[in-house]
């Protein structure tokens, strides 16, 4: 399966190409995806293939070759070719990207528009615009990203990149109200930018010493091992890069950092594969510096051997990921699917595999898709049943501990202002039988 949240995509591409329009659900037109190009460029593999997963890692997998040729001719040109295979080998082999790639997320291709812009901005193609374009509309960040890659393009080219933003962003407001994703803003408040102190998870697995513990994220406990080379790396690669900061290598690295700086400027919530473009500048920017720091083989064999023996950690991470959210999202997916009729009503956070099996209208309590609830959350405790309360739904999904313990699963605001009123409510719903035990599984309940 792809991740959970590739499928609020999915489900909006699947309305798109079947004649519905780019809404979650229908006659709604709120923007809970974050790519638009990748939204479009799904519902035409939905009318290809009927199937967006199938279309999404394909596409994927062509946007890694990408990177990796492009970041590796770049590296070739303006740091030499140990820094090349440095790059190419990390990027080919550790298993963080190859999870990306699978996900269903949209950040293996924004990924590849860095590479491809930064080639064809130092080779003044023409065609260099509309790759700035296209990147400044995969995701928001993405429009720093391209701005960057704009310092070194054209006149020309970055008219076109900026005409093919406004005409995108001009859509997108007609469409919708705002260029900007509800879902941005939804996480934005809900989960709070908290700054770079609160947010360290986000640098302190590259410094090399530690914080008082290890990094509390499986993606950055694997890089362990090669902290202390990696930082050294990237601190010895800023002076040659610096005297080649008119270079596309510069610029490509600086498009990927300027985003790793936004997210922990701010303090942004982590999403594993947010980490796909941040990771990659990283790498090649310590792939600048590491051939300046080594001399002889053995260290960059023990660095092979580091990395090819991640996998039998990482296997476990990610194939564990992708079965916890199978066993737990997907099982209450096919449960709805047996038990309710289209057009019903249904409660929950997890929207994703839901929303993609069951023709239900969804009310999301995080509110990426039904912005009603995101600014009822923000008036303070008692939204959950408030909510419920006005929009009757038949179905309620939620974790167990919600009720038990009164407190939600994710963002602020308390479900319930007191406990007698999660008991009034939950005395007009009843949990389906066989549910499973502890506080943070999934259950469903049905309207009495």
């Amino acid at each position: 399966m792809a991740s959970e949240d590739a499928y609020i995509t999915f489900r909006y591409a699947r309305s798109f190409a079947t004649g519905n329009g780019l809404v979650y659900n229908p006659g709604e037109w709120v923007m809970g995806f974050s790519s638009p190009p990748w939204a479009l460029w799904n519902a035409l593999g939905y009318v290809v293939l009927r199937d967006p997963i199938l279309w999404s890692r394909a596409t994927s997998l062509i946007a890694d070759i990408v990177t990796l040729v492009c970041l590796g001719r770049l590296l070739e040109r303006h740091a030499g070719r140990a820094s090349a295979w440095c790059f190419t080998f990390f990027f080919a082999a550790w298993p963080y990207f190859s999870a990306v790639s699978v996900s269903g997320m949209e950040c293996s291709t924004m990924l590849a528009l860095i590479a491809l812009g930064a080639v064809l901005v130092e080779r003044r193609s023409r065609a260099a615009g509309l790759s700035l374009g296209l990147l400044a509309l995969v995701r928001p960040e993405g429009a720093a990203s391209a701005a960057v890659l704009g310092l070194g393009a054209r006149g020309r080219d970055r008219a076109v990149a900026l005409g093919l933003l406004i005409a995108g962003a001009v859509g997108l407001a007609l469409a919708y109200g705002s260029p900007l994703p509800h879902s941005l803003s939804a996480k934005a408040r809900l989960y709070g930018t908290p700054g770079p102190w609160q947010g360290r998870y986000w640098w302190n697995w590259l410094l090399p010493f530690s914080l008082g513990e290890w990094p509390s994220v499986g993606d950055f406990n694997l890089t362990v091992p090669l902290t202390v080379l990696w930082s050294a790396g990237c601190a010895v690669a800023l002076a040659p890069l610096w005297r080649a900061r008119r270079s596309g290598l510069a610029l490509a690295v600086l498009a990927c950092l300027v985003v790793w700086a936004g997210y922990a400027l701010l303090g942004v919530a982590y999403f594993y594969w947010y980490l796909a473009v941040p990771l990659a500048g990283l790498t090649a920017l310590g792939s600048v510096g590491l051939p300046r720091l080594l001399r002889g083989r053995a260290v960059y064999g023990a660095l092979i051997l580091s990395v090819l023996g991640s996998w039998t950690i990482a296997r476990i991470l990610y194939q564990g990921r992708a079965n916890n959210e199978s066993e737990s999202f997907a099982r209450v997916a096919w449960e709805l699917r047996r038990e309710c009729r289209p057009g019903e009503k249904v409660m929950l956070e997890p929207i994703g595999i839901v929303g993609w099996v069951n023709p239900l209208v969804v009310i999301d309590e995080v509110g990426l898709v039904t912005p009603r609830v995101t600014e009822r959350r923000l008036q303070g405790p008692g939204w959950y049943s408030d909510i419920v309360r006005a929009e009757r739904p038949e179905w309620l999904v939620v974790r167990r501990g919600v009720f038990a313990a009164g407190q939600a699963f994710a963002g602020r605001g308390a479900p319930f202002r007191e406990l007698a009123e999660r008991d009034s409510l939950m005395a007009r719903y009843q949990e389906l039988p066989g549910q499973p035990a502890g506080d943070q599984a999934l259950v469903i309940l049905r309207r009495r």
